[in-house]
């Protein structure tokens, strides 16, 4: 459901435990992340994709980046807004499943071990960054949400005011403005629709720091933009 704009390879270095050689598997991530389309010859269950992956199968590695890329790039690059880090975290994403696979336990947990890795590398992403990108909103639109839900007591018609560039790039340095803990709780509930429950195991924190975390994002964000419209 959400559109991913991007430059159009993104490479992924994969470990060949056999021969202790690295193999690249170059995906045409632009297309993947726009229709979301897999293999058809491996139109396989999750946990068979997994299992096989376990084993070493390639085809099985290029299923898993061609279904989960969108996902993993959409969540870098809310957190980093730039497409430049967003690109890295992918790639780092994948070279730490691809590698790490082996000691899955449980094929059900993957998606939220997914998760944890790339929500954890997009906070270290952040932390090492000496200055701040911001990204214009106009080119960001899952962000408009977050001004509709900030405004929509206060404005009769929020969206004739989002015609307003000012406005927009307030919204957005209100959202990198927040702390990276807050900003991956409310970016993983309001943008990617995902539960508090399944966040508190990505985030390996407990229920009441999520809505914590929750609570203390949208009021930051409540008064950031409030303030800016009362101006």
């Amino acid at each position: 459901r959400l559109f991913i704009k991007h430059k159009g390879y993104s490479p992924v270095y994969v470990e060949d435990m056999s021969n202790s050689k690295a193999k690249i598997l170059s995906m045409p991530l632009q297309g993947v992340a726009k229709s979301g389309k897999t293999y058809p010859e491996f139109n396989a269950p999750q946990e068979q994709i997994i299992k096989q992956a376990q084993e070493g199968d390639e085809n099985a590695y290029k299923e898993i980046y061609a279904r989960y890329c969108r996902i993993v790039y959409s969540i870098a690059y809310q957190m980093l807004g730039n497409h430049i880090d967003a690109d890295e975290v992918v790639q780092e994403t994948f070279i730490r499943v691809f590698k790490n696979i082996g000691r899955l336990r449980n094929s059900k947990s993957f998606v939220s071990w997914l998760y944890q890795i790339s929500v954890n590398l997009s906070i270290d992403h952040r932390k090492l960054r000496t200055k701040r990108k911001t990204l214009p909103i106009d080119e960001n639109p899952e962000m408009f949400a977050f001004f509709e839900f900030a405004t929509s007591r206060h404005v009769k018609d929020p969206s004739q005011v989002l015609e307003n560039k000012e406005l927009l790039e307030q919204i957005n340095i209100a959202i990198n403005e927040l702390p990276a803990q807050q900003k991956a709780v409310i970016l993983l509930h309001e943008v990617e629709g995902l539960s508090k429950k399944m966040i508190s195991e990505i985030l390996q924190c407990s229920l009441v720091t999520v809505r914590t975390n929750l609570h203390h994002a949208r009021k930051k964000l409540r008064r950031t933009l409030l303030k800016y419209l009362k101006s």
